[in-house]
């Protein structure tokens, strides 16, 4: 064969061999709203910064994958996902109601939602203080979906917007009169700020599952693979010490002890609950019904009713009973020692009972038994 079709021949064979093995290179494409920092926004050159941003960046790198970020307004990135404009949401609250269109990896990290309105307001983030009043909400958000559930059909009017300038300058216009809210968001961007000195976070963190405990990816039902992958790569994130390494700088620990209080909405002279660090000092409940009397039957259901009052002021507080670490309990007769204990036991797991202190004395309203308790929070 001449030398001239040789390498003509071998030529075309290393050509055809480099295009059969050549393979495109993995890539991710994440859904993002590029206007919500700390977790996600543009730098001054237009790049892409944030929590949320460099965690994407961590993943893909485990996953030997490049990252695409694709800008999506928050409020239909579950249709867009659906529409396969990208693969993952970064990032979304998951919540039942979104569980049944879409799947969603492991939290990336806890989140919390808390009331905010200017100081002295006295608004608590319930309908009984929030009855006439107008709350403003981020649109497309879990918040957004629990207000209109929970509040707007008790009388509280719940406005949606869809970018936070503009919610903060209708709270700060008093076009609003309080806003629920991401805590560390609304935190970096208003309430760390001059303009916003005149305003607080007002109640406690709230607690419900239409909100969520953290933060998630969203991928389509049929993506398992996906969600497995980000989940196995997250977790090695987080055993190597890059996940630590990413969230410290954006999610720094609360180090302030300032006592946080929480007043009795029908004005008696305490507050239902006093918070310090991450420490919650509850006042004392009795067996009074969701009609503002007490129980009948005795020790046995004032005991019940008291205990499930407990249970939900340490809710409505960012605890629960298995976070509490000491009780007191009175008597009006301390021949009720016995029954007492029974019901109070069952609250707790038996190898998990709070340090306890029980004494007999006169109660308020002919109460057979009052409960207070210290509960620790991590929020």
């Amino acid at each position: 064969m001449p030398l001239l079709k040789t390498l003509t021949v071998l030529s075309l064979v290393l050509l055809t061999t480099g295009c059969v093995s050549s393979k495109p290179e993995p890539q991710i494409r994440f859904g993002v709203e590029a206007l919500v920092p700390p977790f996600e926004s543009r730098n001054e050159n237009g790049e892409l910064v944030g929590l949320n941003i460099d965690l994407g960046n961590a993943l893909c790198a485990e996953l030997n994958a490049r990252c695409v970020w694709i800008d999506q307004a928050y409020a239909t990135n579950i249709a867009a996902l659906e529409a396969r404009r990208f693969d993952v949401i970064m990032p979304m609250t998951a919540t039942a109601a979104r569980r049944e269109r879409i799947d969603f990896t492991e939290n990336l990290y806890p989140l919390s939602s808390r009331l905010v309105a200017r100081q002295g307001s006295g608004l608590q983030p319930s309908v009984v203080s929030l009855k006439g009043k107008r709350v403003g909400v981020l649109a497309g958000t879990s918040r957004e979906a629990f207000a209109k559930t929970r509040w707007a059909e008790a009388g509280v009017t719940v406005r949606s917007f869809n970018l936070n300038d503009q919610l903060i300058a209708s709270l700060q216009a008093g076009e609003i009169d309080a806003t629920l809210q991401d805590t560390i968001e609304i935190t970096h961007a208003f309430l760390s700020r001059p303009q916003g000195q005149a305003f607080d976070f007002a109640g406690p963190v709230l607690d419900d599952p239409m909100l969520g405990s953290g933060v998630a990816m969203g991928v389509r039902n049929n993506d398992t693979a996906l969600r497995d992958s980000l989940n196995a790569a997250l977790e090695r994130l987080k055993r190597n010490g890059q996940y630590q390494a990413i969230t410290q700088r954006y999610l720094p620990p609360v180090t302030t002890d300032a006592p946080r209080y929480f007043p009795n909405e029908e004005g008696l002279p305490f507050s239902d609950a006093v918070q310090v660090g991450h420490t919650v000092y509850l006042s004392g409940v009795i067996g009074l019904g969701a009609d503002g009397k007490l129980v009948k039957g005795g020790i046995g259901p004032q005991t019940t009713q008291a205990m499930e009052n407990l249970r939900a002021a340490l809710q409505g507080n960012g605890s629960s009973l298995a976070q509490v670490a000491k009780c007191t309990v009175i008597l009006a007769d301390i021949k009720d020692f016995s029954a007492m204990s029974t019901v109070y036991r069952s609250y707790f797991p038996v190898d998990r009972l709070p340090a306890r202190t029980t004494f007999a004395g006169q109660l308020v309203a002919g109460a057979k038994v009052e409960v207070e308790c210290l509960a620790v929070t991590a929020r």
